[in-house]
């Protein structure tokens, strides 16, 4: 029943190659373990007993709890639902304002590394994931509207703002020779950057830069962005649509990277008895 489950999930349902791949792992961590429920707490038992993390677990559960969804829907099967494991509550690391600052005015040298520059901004300025970012095709840039629309998770479009110094940035990328292509961030032969490449390239620019206590990596942008975001008082909801989140609680999870003095610093700007509104009611 389970390869039924992919197959619907996989010609109705659309879902990438990478669900399938997320879809396998996970009943096989549970193989044997899905005819009760009692037996898929059992089946969490041994793993937490062979250390799999909370996490990882969870993971497991949002697919199987999809897949018990879908034998009740379909099969008329009595619906079982499997309640998460408590997870502990990381707080998200994130570049501090000199390494921003460092990778920001970096000046590159040759187009390899002008392209690299150019996708880290993006990243620090946009907080679009790794593959929306590399898959960006230059007819999807609106300079003049300074938005760029991205196809997302599941399958999902949104437009994403970005600001003038990035429009700056971007213009000077797209007006050289070889990016005349599809991609805003293709190789020499116009193919589509990968991941592991941009990866080892980042870690190298992280390394030159002198970067340290902190991972080197695309999602740090993304948690960067979306805390600097908050920290300037940016709408909860509006940061849940620029980054295509399905559900605000994922966003919510960024609230816990911010101290005390972050938010004290947030409602100073927004209090009613700020000097700026004060200052504004008065004129």
């Amino acid at each position: 029943m389970t390869q039924d489950f992919i197959r619907d999930r996989q010609y109705l349902k659309a879902v990438s190659p990478k669900t399938i791949i997320w879809y396998g792992c996970s009943f096989t961590a549970f193989n044997g373990a899905l005819e009760s429920e009692e037996a898929v707490r059992q089946r969490i038992i041994e793993l937490r007993q062979r250390n799999v993390s909370p996490i990882t677990i969870n993971s497991y559960l949002r697919c199987i709890n999809a897949y018990f969804r879908w034998l009740h829907e379909e099969h008329g099967k009595d619906l079982i639902t499997v309640p998460k494991l408590k997870e502990e509550q990381k707080i998200l690391s994130t570049f501090s304002t000199p390494a921003i600052k460092s990778m920001v005015f970096y000046r590159p040298k040759g187009d390899s590394e002008r392209r690299l520059h150019t996708l880290v901004c993006l990243l620090l300025d946009t907080g679009l994931r790794i593959s929306e970012a590399l898959s960006l095709k230059k007819e999807n840039v609106d300079l003049d509207d300074l938005a760029v629309k991205v196809y997302g998770k599941g399958g999902k479009h949104r437009l994403v703002p970005f600001s003038l110094e990035l429009r700056r940035l971007l213009w000077r990328w797209m007006q050289r020779p070889r990016t005349n292509g599809g991609l805003v961030f293709a190789t020499r032969n116009g193919t589509q950057v990968s991941v592991r490449n941009f990866l080892r390239g980042f870690k190298e620019f992280g390394r030159k830069l002198g970067l340290t206590g902190v991972r080197i990596s695309p999602h740090t942008c993304r948690h960067t962005f979306a805390c600097e975001y908050l920290r300037r008082g940016g709408n909860l909801e509006f940061l849940r649509r620029i980054l295509g989140h399905s559900s605000i609680l994922t966003t919510q999870k960024y609230l816990r990277s911010l101290g005390v003095d972050d938010l004290q610093a947030v409602h100073d700007k927004l209090s009613p008895l700020s000097p700026e509104h004060l200052t504004a009611r008065k004129v």
